[in-house]
């Protein structure tokens, strides 16, 4: 259970330390929160200006004692980390809401009964639907970062050293990116120009384990693209389109959204005989919610796929 007091204190720190970095060394909001960051680990503070260093000091010295859960830290972060993208006049939409990541996680307990997963976020952006997605999974959780926007790299850099997901983040482009293996891919396709988006499917496929799974946030118009027929046909050998499920209006202010599934084709893969899709009402609406839950674990209980398992394990996917 998330201690709201516990979030308020340590953004307090984030917040009261970025500004400080920002007044005394000039340095942007959201640099001041990556340093913040890195005092936070190291319980310490490198500064040569004394005065500012013990102020810097003070505010750690006032969270260390606390024990935080990592849902706390990163609503933390992600408040400091809105906060700094409005001071520079940054768009806000590659922070994908929590509501989404959560529900993600829904669906990924119903594709895989693997708890222990690598996961893979060729666009991570700030890191919020990675690790969204993470603490709400159970199992040992390995996580995989990419990004080519410099800000967004060391912000997810530093919410993966917080949350103690290791540093795995890349600075790269990820059509360059190999060498690397997921159980799962996921990412937040807003504003991504669709040409792009088809080029990242077709290079994360050879980052992905055979039979598993790809879900993005995508903007609704990409469906409405003449090119996406093409396109399918290309990766029809490679990818399995599994599923559409639309997100809430409420969620976004200017783009409908939803999740595509796609399943990667290996050894294993059972094509489902009916194509998943529905759509999400307001997460707030609990009625409706559990209506579309209920809907969605019956197509989970009647349509045979392939469920992603450890190995050796017998395979309940239908």
């Amino acid at each position: 259970m998330v201690n709201q007091e516990n979030v308020e204190k340590l953004f307090d720190c984030l917040d009261q330390s970025a500004i400080l970095y920002y007044e005394n060394r000039k340095m942007s909001y959201l640099e001041g929160l990556v340093r913040t960051c890195e005092n936070v680990l190291a319980n310490s503070v490198i500064e040569e200006d004394l005065d500012l260093k013990n102020q810097l000091k003070s505010l750690i010295d006032e969270i260390k004692d606390l024990e935080f859960q990592k849902e706390e830290i990163r609503k933390a972060f992600q408040y400091a980390c809105l906060k700094g993208l409005k001071h520079a006049n940054i768009s806000n939409q590659m922070i994908t809401p929590e509501s989404v990541g959560i529900f993600i996680s829904y669906l990924v307990n119903k594709l895989y009964s693997k708890r222990d997963l690598t996961i893979l976020d060729p666009l991570v952006g700030s890191g919020n639907l990675i690790t969204v997605l993470a603490n709400n999974l159970d199992g040992e959780i390995n996580l995989i970062g990419v990004d080519l926007d410099m800000t967004y790299y060391k912000l997810s850099q530093a919410l993966f050293g917080m949350l103690e997901y290791g540093e795995q983040v890349f600075y790269q482009d990820i059509l360059t990116f190999n060498n690397y293996s997921a159980d799962l891919l996921v990412t937040d396709f807003s504003s991504i120009e669709h040409n792009d988006i088809y080029k990242i499917i077709k290079h994360t496929y050879n980052l992905l384990n055979e039979d598993s799974f790809f879900i993005s946030v995508i903007d609704n118009a990409f469906f409405d693209d003449e090119s996406l027929r093409d396109f399918i046909y290309e990766v029809k050998d490679k990818w399995h389109f599994f599923g559409m499920i639309v997100l809430p209006v409420s969620l976004f202010k200017n783009n409908h959204k939803s999740l595509f599934i796609l399943q990667k084709i290996g050894r294993n893969f059972i094509r489902p005989e009916k194509f998943l899709v529905t759509e999400v009402p307001d997460f707030n609406n609990e009625q409706e919610m559990i209506k579309v839950i209920n809907l969605l674990n019956d197509w989970f209980e009647r349509i045979e796929f392939y469920r992603v398992r450890e190995k050796n394990e017998k395979n309940y996917g239908s």
